[in-house]
């Protein structure tokens, strides 16, 4: 993703555009990726609904790649607004961009109620989608052929994802940047921004190291950060607390409360996340794996496998093996 394009229309709601927009331009102000964020429209300026006037934004562009980023952001929906030239003219613009057989594959969101523009441009037919939940039955109303879905967050069918709008446009917009630059990369833009990097049902599983990241804890994700470093060091030892200026029982209280799990449980779940992969990618033995892996001898290794897993490493290698032959 190169380039990502955030269409405005008049009457936009504020916290619509503010949320995607902030977490997409941070991915360029860490320096995760090159990520060129642009407010478009059919007009160079519009009224938010608030009451705020925002200039600045530039054409609908003539060309969008594969690998592009297209987001809608939602407006005050009213009968006005559907059936007034910017309208028309941003719902031309996706039609013609966005379908038929020579079309980019581009990802293509919509936060709130633009999947109404979108479904007008004809990109919601045959898709399951869904919005804010005061127009859902609108939704289905307007475009018969969506499969309009509630109580969702937001709903991905291939490369058109749709958002219940408001806050869970930014929920969207960090699963966007971790469906392109990463897990790792959205919780660090989700840190910058204070926000929780969440998971849903749906989801695929994260790493264990990057499991219970979604609070706010600054020190907790920097005790986390230096675990998964040095999956050896010995997180009871007073002098690995002391590094955060913090007393070994506060850090443990601390990081059952941020986290559910303490920080030995936690490094044991990165340690074993890291046996797992070796077995199955390496032809390392296992008490190279073990040693590898932070634990201090192979028969503490052992000890832990044989209390998660149901079958010995030899045969979890067999079973797993992704090394290729």
């Amino acid at each position: 993703m190169r380039f990502a394009y955030v269409l405005v229309l008049p009457g936009v709601h504020m916290l619509d555009l503010a949320g995607p927009l902030q977490v997409l331009s941070t991915v360029s102000e860490l320096g995760i990726g090159q990520l060129s964020v642009q407010c478009v429209g059919p007009h160079p300026s519009v009224q938010a609904f608030q009451g705020l006037d925002l200039g600045r934004i530039e054409t609908l562009p003539a060309r969008v790649k594969g690998r592009d980023l297209v987001v809608v952001i939602g407006s005050k929906l009213q009968d006005s607004l559907m059936a007034s030239q910017p309208w028309r003219d941003a719902a031309a613009w996706l039609r013609g961009m966005f379908t038929g057989s020579k079309a980019p594959d581009t990802t293509v969101a919509a936060v709130c109620t633009g999947a109404f523009l979108l479904g007008d441009a004809g990109l919601l037919d045959g898709r399951l989608c869904t919005t804010h939940h005061a127009f859902i039955r609108k939704l289905r109303a307007r475009h018969p052929n969506a499969s309009v879905i509630d109580n969702r967050v937001f709903v991905c069918d291939g490369n058109i994802w749709t958002s219940a709008g408001v806050a869970s446009g930014i929920d969207m917009a960090l699963r966007l940047v971790a469906e392109t630059f990463g897990d790792e990369a959205a919780i660090r833009v989700a840190r910058e921004n204070v926000v929780p990097f969440r998971r849903f049902s749906d989801d695929p599983q994260l790493d264990p190291q990057y499991q219970s990241r979604s609070h706010g804890n600054q020190l907790i994700h920097a005790v986390q950060d230096a675990i998964s470093r040095n999956l050896e060091v010995s997180v009871s030892d007073p002098r690995f607390a002391r590094g955060f200026a913090i007393s070994v029982r506060h850090l443990s209280r601390v990081f059952a409360v941020e986290t559910g799990l303490t920080p030995k449980q936690y490094q044991l779940a990165l340690r074993m996340a890291r046996a797992r992969k070796l077995l199955t990618a390496s032809n390392l033995s296992v008490e190279e794996i073990s040693l590898k892996s932070g634990f201090s001898s192979v028969q503490a290794f052992r000890s832990c496998w044989n209390k998660i897993e149901t079958m010995p490493p030899s045969r979890y290698r067999e079973s797993n093996s992704t090394r290729k032959t």
